[in-house]
């Protein structure tokens, strides 16, 4: 008699909460529902195996990406510039990334020989690896039917690299700067507050980033109305998620070397990179999601005219 009781009270309660979770959603315009179907929806285990994934073509990219920096910069900039400094700049998209990979860049750099046109390309082509595989979990999250030709896919991929370099140099260097000059403006007594202005840049400049990933990548009809929710959750998750990894690795490093010894830092960048695929992946959902949701009250509202 008592499992039968039992059984009745969780279903009231299911039922009770499922009520409370609908008025919730019914009070936030359908967001509360959007935010949980994203969640979800990244933490599906093809999700989880698609983020590793990412991760693991990222690993092959960092050091081609990091290296075409540097050689760009050198070319444009001049040899005195500082190729640790580069690195820095660099590091609005990977945290701590000097401190990670900055004796191994260091070894490549100096083993490197004089740069011939057959190695420039190998260099773009490895680079553009990671943007090859957004663009097809883009189109998979989707579901978009008519795809580029390979050749295209890639081409695409490979002109993001060229056109990413340097904007990214760019940005990471005047965003140093300006919160660089910031501090140095400000009175100590308001230092709190330009802490939260860098704060709140650092984000704009990743919503940004998203953004110009989410429109250009994928084929598709997509606006930048559709995609801006993804955009500012995943931009906001992103710089977030580089604080606390910048803690991650200050402790991380020093105690993993006992046990991973040299690749230490190759399995942290890879943990960073598994987050921000499983980031990525929530800003791709989080659209969808309202992309959805706008189809679904645009055809409602379309069969009460009727």
């Amino acid at each position: 008699m008592a499992a039968p009781q039992k059984a009745g009270t969780v279903a009231r309660l299911w039922q009770q909460g499922r009520r409370n979770a609908h008025r919730l959603n019914e009070r936030t315009h359908g967001w509360l529902g959007i935010l949980s179907d994203a969640t979800w929806q990244t933490l599906k285990p093809g999700s989880v195996i698609t983020a590793a994934a990412i991760a693991y073509f990222s690993v092959f990219s960092l050091f081609p990406l990091t290296l075409l920096s540097i050689a760009i910069a050198s070319f444009s900039l001049g040899s005195l510039m500082d190729q640790h400094i580069i690195v820095q700049r660099l590091e609005f998209i990977a945290p701590a990334l000097g401190q990670l990979l900055g004796q191994n860049i260091d070894e490549i750099i100096l083993a490197r020989g004089p740069v011939t046109i057959i190695a420039l390309v190998g260099l773009i082509w490895s680079a553009s690896t990671i943007f090859n595989t957004l663009t097809q979990t883009l189109h998979d999250i989707w579901e978009h039917k008519r795809r580029r030709p390979v050749w295209k896919q890639r081409g695409l991929a490979i002109i993001f690299v060229l056109a990413f370099v340097g904007p990214a140099l760019f940005l990471g260097s005047f965003a140093g700067s300006m919160i660089a000059n910031l501090r140095t403006w400000l009175p100590n007594e308001i230092i709190p507050i330009g802490d939260g202005i860098s704060f709140v840049m650092a984000v704009l400049l990743d919503i940004a980033l998203f953004m110009v990933l989410y429109i250009i990548l994928p084929r598709g009809s997509s606006t930048w109305r559709e995609i801006l929710p993804g955009a500012i959750g995943a931009g906001l998750l992103w710089e977030l998620a580089k604080k606390a990894f910048l803690l991650f690795v200050s402790t991380y490093i020093s105690i993993s070397n006992l046990v991973y010894g040299s690749v230490a830092a190759i399995i942290a960048f890879l943990v960073w990179a598994y987050l921000s695929g499983l980031i990525f992946l929530f800003g791709a959902f989080l659209s969808l999601s309202y992309y959805r949701l706008r189809q679904q009250r645009q055809e409602l509202v379309g069969e009460i005219r009727q």
